[in-house]
C-alpha cells in the first residue's frame, strides 16, 4: 500500500464534503473515487494497446 497526502483547496471543501455525505467517511469517498479513476485509466490504456472487437457485446469505455 502506498500512502498519499491530499490537500483539498478551501474552495472545494464544502462541495467535496457534500458529495461524500452518503459515504462512511470523506477518506472512504476519496479512496473509492481514486480507485474508480485508476481502473478507468488502466482500461483505456489497455484498450489502446490491444483493441478488441466488442461489437454487439455491450461493453464500452
Amino acid at each position: 500500500m502506498t500512502a498519499i497526502t491530499l490537500r483539498i483547496p478551501d474552495a472545494m471543501d464544502k462541495t467535496l464534503r457534500d458529495a461524500a455525505a452518503d459515504a462512511p467517511s470523506l477518506n472512504d469517498y476519496i479512496v473509492r473515487a481514486v480507485r474508480r479513476q485508476m481502473t478507468l485509466d488502466a482500461a483505456r490504456k489497455l484498450a489502446s494497446l490491444a483493441p478488441l472487437d466488442l461489437a454487439g457485446e455491450g461493453d464500452t469505455l
